[in-house]
């Protein structure tokens, strides 16, 4: 991937954006088109954030973090030009939850709730600014008449996963499905009052995988951003952002240099921002205490599995690999999980997910191999019995393995490498609090306009020339890149005023 010259210490920049993920990207691209100088800081040595993918074991591939994000708004991958870059979105063919006894299969073109039902609160969310009877469109979130009311009460923002899917018509082991979908790599109770807020950010099984691995979106929405003349300063981390007059004025690096900038964009989640890159004098003290009292919940494990050849289920047929394959979905199972994590135990039986992502994608393993992703829900970020060490790892490895033999007879035996990330390692990879890629905990209390140090409904923040694009976003967790869109236009609007 081409490399933007580096700019020297105390260089003036119009916009400063700290992060190069999905949203870092997005705002990059939008806001530079417009012939403003934009320069995205990025800790890790190639931009994209959780959208990467590497090589975990020779000839072997896949994305670390999640094999799926949500779903880029179609205006918006148009506005990219993602198409033109290569992005292409392979869909799934099917979702699979598998029992000992019996599975239960979701076929693609068929219109069921386990993944229309997400699709359809999650753009009732995006969408809460239209006027009745108006097309939806995700610009129509950055302003303009009526962006600033609160959204429409729905009962079903309150209602627990488990009555959601019960009052859907769903028979159980469909229900089971559909809980196992939302609640994927993360950690609630299906039973609580606001858990079928879960239904509106993607889990997994509902928006398709890229071609190439999440790397190659990665590699567009840079290029995008260059192409305009945006700038990307890779291996380099944001210790502070400057603050002087009540504004944002820029940010300083870890190595002492400094970027001045009229306006900062932070795609860090709440606490990354607010707690760890602004001194406590900027911080108004009550915005320090709800940033501290918000809540994350860093919950998901992932182990990367390099197979000398594809496994063979022990009930059903191999097509199931054409999508996500829940182990024995149970929803009092995942409520069990949960108290443990929340105990910060380790659970006896927690969610799992596997994919085996060169089945669509053969180019992510040798011929004849396969590359295999499994995903844990409910696993702690700090353990009771101490922290995460290589032992540790390997003990989920073992019983991620014994669990998969059960449904996958023979897999271990033709494991030939794989790589455990637990919650820490993705705290230090991509500086998200706790291991969380939500940007917080999806709760009703913390979603929408309950987010502490944002104007209501908005990137901004109480400090002028400071905002937020990024998973503690109202939009954040709904739509891949709309956060950086919305952050966007604000910088913009307000560029333009002054």
């Amino acid at each position: 991937m081409p490399q933007a010259a580096l700019p020297t210490p105390a260089e003036q920049c119009d916009v400063a954006i700290v992060g190069a993920g999905a949203d870092g990207l997005t705002a990059a691209a939008l806001i530079a088109r417009k012939g403003l100088l934009v320069l995205v800081v990025e800790r890790g040595s190639l931009p994209g954030g959780r959208l990467v993918t590497r090589e975990f074991h020779p000839g072997f591939r896949a994305s670390p973090f999640q094999d799926e994000i949500a779903a880029i708004p179609a205006e918006l991958h148009w506005a990219l030009d993602l198409g033109r870059r290569g992005v292409i979105f392979l869909p799934r063919r099917c979702s699979t939850a598998l029992w000992g006894d019996r599975q239960h299969v979701i076929a693609a073109n068929k219109a069921d709730e386990v993944f229309t039902l997400g699709a359809r609160r999650a753009e009732e969310a995006l969408c809460w600014a239209q006027q009745p009877g108006s097309r939806p469109r995700w610009n129509r979130l950055f302003g303009g008449r009526g962006a600033h009311r609160a959204p429409p009460a729905n009962p079903w923002m309150r209602k627990s996963l488990a009555e959601e899917a019960g009052t859907s018509g769903q028979q159980p082991d469909s229900a089971a499905h559909l809980m196992a979908a939302a609640m994927a790599g993360r950690a609630a109770d299906p039973f609580s009052q606001g858990s079928a807020l879960h239904l509106m950010a993607p889990g997994i099984g509902s928006s398709g995988t890229v071609s190439g691995g999440l790397g190659r979106l990665a590699e567009a929405l840079a290029d995008a951003a260059m192409e305009v003349g945006a700038e990307i300063m890779c291996g380099s981390a944001v210790a502070e952002i400057r603050v002087s007059g009540g504004r944002a004025r820029g940010v300083q690096l870890t190595n002492g240099d400094v970027i001045k900038a009229r306006a900062v964009v932070s795609t860090l989640d709440l606490k990354g921002t607010f707690l760890r890159l602004l001194k406590s004098d900027g911080l108004p003290q009550i915005v320090a205490a709800r940033v501290q009292n918000f809540r994350t919940a860093g919950s998901r494990a992932r182990i990367l599995l390099a197979l000398s050849r594809g496994p063979r289920p022990a009930n059903g047929s191999r097509e199931m690999f054409d999508g996500p394959v829940f182990i024995a979905p149970d929803a009092d199972s995942i409520r069990i999980a949960y108290g443990s994590w929340h105990a910060g135990a380790l659970p006896e039986t927690p969610p799992i997910a596997v994919r085996l992502v060169s089945a669509t994608d053969p180019s992510l393993a040798p011929l004849g191999a396969a590359t295999m992703t499994v995903t844990l829900g409910c696993i702690p970020h700090r353990r009771l019995d101490g922290p995460w060490s290589f032992e540790k790892r390997d003990q989920l490895r073992a019983w991620a393995l014994s669990r998969l033999e059960v449904a996958f007879p023979g897999i271990t035996t033709s494991v030939l490498g794989w790589e455990v990330i637990a919650p820490p390692d993705i705290e230090e990879q991509l500086a998200a609090t706790d291991g969380d890629l939500d940007g917080g905990e999806m709760a009703p209390d913390q979603m929408f306009g309950s987010r502490p140090g944002l104007a209501p409904f908005s990137p901004r923040t109480f400090l002028r020339g400071l905002y937020i694009a990024g998973g503690s976003t109202p939009a954040g967790p709904l739509a891949t890149g709309a956060a950086g869109a919305i952050a966007a236009r604000a910088v913009l609007a307000d560029m333009r005023r002054r």
